[in-house]
């Protein structure tokens, strides 16, 4: 299956990256396709870190600012009426 790059930008770099590393333009998308792939894929132990930090990030905002739980969800009318939205969506 062919991939036909119709933006100027992207393929200037897909070449730039190419030329410097001495790969084929094929070469140079896979790549860089795969590095960003790579990024994403995050082992177990990475994710539970990263939940871990944002969880204690959250925890210490929550003691800094005295933010307790809500006792009960709010209903999508309520938070409407809140912002200020009439039966249209409309302020």
């Amino acid at each position: 299956m062919a991939l036909n790059i119709k933006d100027p930008e992207t393929e200037k770099a897909v070449r730039t990256l190419a030329r410097r590393r001495g790969l084929t333009l094929t070469e140079a998308v896979r790549q860089a396709v795969r590095s960003e792939l790579n990024k994403d894929e995050l082992s177990e132990e990475e994710k539970e870190k990263r939940v871990a930090t944002a969880m204690a990030r959250m925890e210490a905002l929550d003691r800094k600012y005295g933010i307790k739980p809500a006792e009960q969800s709010m209903t999508k009318q309520e938070m409407d009426d809140i912002i200020g939205y009439d039966e249209n969506g409309m302020w």
